[in-house]
Parts: C-alpha cells; structure tokens; sequence
C-alpha cells in the first residue's frame, strides 16, 4: 500500500481537525460558563466540526471570561 503526498495531506487535515475539535470540547467543559451555555456551546461543535470550535476559540471564550460578574 502506497501512500501519495495527497493521501499523507488529506490524513493531516484530519487529524488536525479532530485535534481542534478536541481542544474545543475540552476547553468547552472546563470553562466557567453555565451548564446550559456549555451545553449549547458543545452541540455547536457537533453541528459544525470545523467551525464551531474556530468560533469557539475565537469568540465564546472571551465573551465568557469578560463577563464574570453576570455569573449567577
């Protein structure tokens, strides 16, 4: 069995991929958002496995560290 450099890439791109969602579900968990903001946040990732853990990372992280205070 021979692997070509498009097979090597598309395996890479994968990977990749699966990592950021990962890293997106795992960062998800341990924040200090409520249960049901990490529910949704998480079926967000499973409806869009590439960008929903690219907006995630981007922007629910920081809109949840912002607002501390609202954390009741």
């Amino acid at each position: 069995m021979s692997f070509t450099i498009w097979n090597v890439l598309v395996l890479v791109a994968v990977l990749a991929g699966l990592a950021l969602f990962v890293a997106a579900v795992v960062s998800i968990a341990s924040s200090a958002a409520t249960s049901l903001e990490k529910t949704l946040w998480i079926l967000v990732t499973l409806m869009f496995p590439l960008m929903g853990p690219i907006v995630w990372l981007a922007v629910g992280r920081r809109s949840i560290v912002a607002n501390p205070a609202d954390r009741r």
